[in-house]
């Protein structure tokens, strides 16, 4: 590597196998290290979680109080961001505390009376801390938002500004993030000085890695399509996207009854269900992972060959974020999109978007009928519907998106 790091930060980056620094490593570190306020624009699986955890762990000293901040949009990405700081700083004297919501904050709050360097949490989790008085960010020197662009759109944009307020008005500020929408242009201009921009996104957004393709499905048949693609192409370690949680639990209920082992992960589950979920897919204990886009944040798994988008997103930039689970570092993946034909007008707001062209592939003309269970339940005063009767396959008429 180009760059000189101490002792323990190089010992814990060549027992994880660190060769080379990544694009996004290579122009970020030097600007981290040099006290610069910084904008990251990368796409997912660049490694811009060590473009920002290398440099602040050589950085942060002894001191006996908090140092760092780090905020990330959702718990498994905060996990994420977590473990990998432990990683690279494990022979460093570096404390880490990574505070996230769905668990007992007690223990957290015990860990900060115990003295932490470094803290990297979801921001409702961390507003709890400041309220309870147990975090105290009146002395930290780094704020890094991870996933910034993420942040933003899911509407945290005011727990964002109350938790920076709590912060000394010189530190130093880093943003990383995909897209540059203009609510990242109103924060940096509020709260960073001068900041440099590193900009690895170009005119085709998608990643390099990644053949993208997609089916035009008739009305009704989106499931049916979806059981005889997994069955032809056997994919290895897959993802499958869909909008609602409901839709999750149900899709995932169906593979199971056509076997196709798979399992869901979605806003609602405890965190413990959450973590047995991503552990059993990590290990290859199961092979398909049905998510929602929020729920998928953090997803940071080796070797994911497929990605499936069963339903197009609400927000067609949560499409990059989608197939960036494929093909990263210098893997190869595919991205599968399913649609309808009234679906083409978002399809082509996509391929504007990434800047470039997908593929077309066609179906056989009778795809089998998938196996559906005998009752779906539907909530709300015990009712029952049989499967037969649902419109889960049916058409949908997808929002109305801005360009």
């Amino acid at each position: 590597m180009n760059i000189k790091f101490s002792e323990p930060i190089s010992k814990a980056l060549a027992e994880l196998g660190f060769k080379e620094l990544t694009e996004v490593q290579k122009q970020a570190i030097p600007y981290i290290l040099q006290g610069e306020d910084l904008i990251a624009q990368a796409r997912t699986g660049t490694g811009k979680t060590a473009a920002f955890a290398i440099p602040l762990l050589e950085i942060v000293g002894e001191k006996p109080f908090v140092q760092v901040i780090v905020l990330a949009p959702t718990r498994e990405l905060a996990i994420q961001v977590g473990n990998d700081f432990r990683k690279i700083g494990r022979y460093s004297k570096a404390r880490v505390l990574v505070a996230y919501g769905g668990v007992g904050i007690e223990p957290q709050i015990e860990k900060l009376r115990g003295g932490v360097h470094i803290v990297v949490g979801t921001p409702g989790r961390i507003i709890d801390l400041m309220s309870r008085g147990a975090l105290n960010l009146s002395r930290i020197e780094f704020f890094v938002i991870d996933e910034a662009d993420v942040m933003l759109a899911m509407g945290f944009i005011r727990d964002v500004d109350r938790i920076i307020a709590a912060t000394p008005q010189r530190k130093q500020m880093l943003l990383f993030c995909v897209d540059f929408p203009e609510e990242i242009l109103s924060l940096a201009k509020k709260h960073m000085r001068y900041p440099q921009h590193v900009k690895l996104i170009s005119s085709e957004k998608s990643a390099q890695g990644v053949r993208q393709y997609f089916y035009i499905v008739q009305s009704g048949r989106k499931l049916g399509a979806l059981l005889f693609l997994l069955r032809q192409i056997k994919p290895q370690r897959t993802l499958i996207f869909c909008r609602t949680k409901r839709r999750v639990d149900e899709l995932a209920r169906i593979l199971n009854y056509n076997g196709i082992k798979a399992r869901g992960i979605q806003g609602d589950l405890t965190q413990a269900q959450r973590t047995r979920t991503m552990d059993a897919f990590k290990d290859g204990s199961i092979d398909l992972l049905v998510a929602t886009d929020v729920a998928s944040r953090g997803i940071q798994v080796e070797k994911i060959s497929h990605v499936f988008n069963y339903e197009l997103p609400y927000d067609i930039n949560y499409y990059l974020h989608r197939i960036g689970r494929t093909g990263r570092m210098s893997d190869v993946g595919e991205a599968i999109t399913l649609c309808y034909s009234d679906e083409m007008g978002t399809m082509g707001q996509i391929e504007r978007l990434i800047g470039t062209t997908l593929e077309e592939k066609f179906l056989p003309a009778n795809t089998p009928a998938p196996r559906m269970p005998p009752y779906q339940s539907y909530g709300g005063k015990g009712r029952n519907r049989p499967y037969g009767q649902s419109s889960f396959g049916d058409r949908r008429r997808p929002p109305r998106f801005r360009r």
